[in-house]
Order: C-alpha cells, then structure tokens, then sequence
C-alpha cells in the first residue's frame, strides 16, 4: 500500500485529547478521527508535492515555511508514524502562501528526473508520464488548498497522518 498522507479536521476539544496520548494510543485514535470526520487523504503525492512546492523532500521539512507546513504540518506529536498538527491560527497564513502557488510556473519546472535524483517517495517519476504526473500533483495540491479553507471556516484543526 505505502505510505500514505492523510489530513484530517477536529474540533479543538479533539486536538487536545490527542495531545494527551502515548504514540500508539495516538494512532489508534487518529485512525478512528479520520473514519469520523472530514479527511482528505492525499495518497502518495505528498513527499512530491513537498518537492515542487520547497525543493526539499518532506523528510526534511523547512522551519518557518508556510508551504512545508501545509504538507508536513507544524506540531509534531509522533515522529515514529509522522502525526502532527496544524492550529486553525495557522491556516491563513499556510492558505496564503498555497494560493500565491503559480501552478504554471511549477508545470513548466516540473522535472520528473529531479525528484528521481532526490529520491522523493513514491519511486514512481520516472515510470510514468510527466503530464499525467504532474496533473496528480495539482489535483493534490487543489483539494489541500479547499480542505485548508473548509477548515478555517468550519474552526477546526488539522492533524497530518503520513505513515
């Protein structure tokens, strides 16, 4: 299957129980989140998309960089299964730097054979055709970006699964 990033809202009361939770307990509870509440679950985009939105694999986040924490989030709670999460405060600010994305511009730089060369996850670049490559990455891209905006408006946070 791989690994897999899936984003979910919760209610400020949610976020702070998982906070209070060991790292199994947290991914058990944030299994049963993501069944209950709104998810989007990007599939394997998002060590690519990390990639063409900063330059770096998500592996290696940038700290203060609005577009790294949209992928990755900003608080991390398990490292082990990657969870972290992002407050409703910070969604402007990462909601802004995702509509300043000049998609493009990112189409035109797209190089399959750099996130190959980096080994950005999944070993796919070079196996399949560009175009469609990187039209999974803008539809990612999109569906995080109305995910983000559903959050803020409905007050809710976002907790990053990627395992």
């Amino acid at each position: 299957m791989g690994i897999q990033a899936c984003y979910t809202a919760i209610s400020e009361n949610e976020l702070s129980n998982l906070i209070e939770l060991n790292e199994q307990t947290l991914l058990d509870e944030l299994e049963e989140l993501e069944e209950e509440n709104d998810t989007l679950d990007i599939g394997k985009m998002w060590d690519g998309l990390h990639f063409i939105l900063t330059g770096t694999s998500a592996s290696t986040p940038l700290e203060d960089s609005p577009l790294s924490d949209a992928i990755v989030g900003v608080h991390v709670m398990d490292e082990e299964n990657f969870i972290a999460a992002i407050g409703n405060n910070e969604l402007p600010e990462i909601i802004a730097a995702l509509e300043k994305v000049d998609l493009p511009s990112l189409k035109a730089q797209f190089n399959p054979q750099q996130l190959n060369d980096n080994d950005i996850y999944p070993d796919i670049w070079l196996s399949q055709d560009k175009d469609s490559l990187f039209t999974e990455l803008e539809q990612a891209l999109t569906e995080l970006l109305h995910f983000y905006r559903r959050c803020l408006s409905d007050d809710k946070h976002v907790v990053v699964g990627i395992y």
